[in-house]
């Protein structure tokens, strides 16, 4: 006799469906954070490079001659 599939044998199925589901979102939103982490630390290097430094006090004081 054969039986037929019930709904309870493609539980174990639906679970391990999702959990795959569940790995490849999380490994795409850690992608996607280290991309924009590395982005955001690019834009800090490049405009940290083009800033100027502060000018010193003795640049900043009127002579007096």
């Amino acid at each position: 006799m054969t039986t037929s599939r019930t709904h309870a044998e493609h539980r174990p199925r639906r679970y391990w469906l999702w959990g795959i589901a569940a790995a490849v979102l999380a490994v795409a939103l850690g992608a996607w954070w280290l991309a924009l982490d590395r982005f955001a630390t690019q834009i800090g290097l490049d405009a940290e490079s083009t800033m100027r430094e502060l000018p010193r006090d003795a640049d900043t004081r009127h002579r007096s001659d």
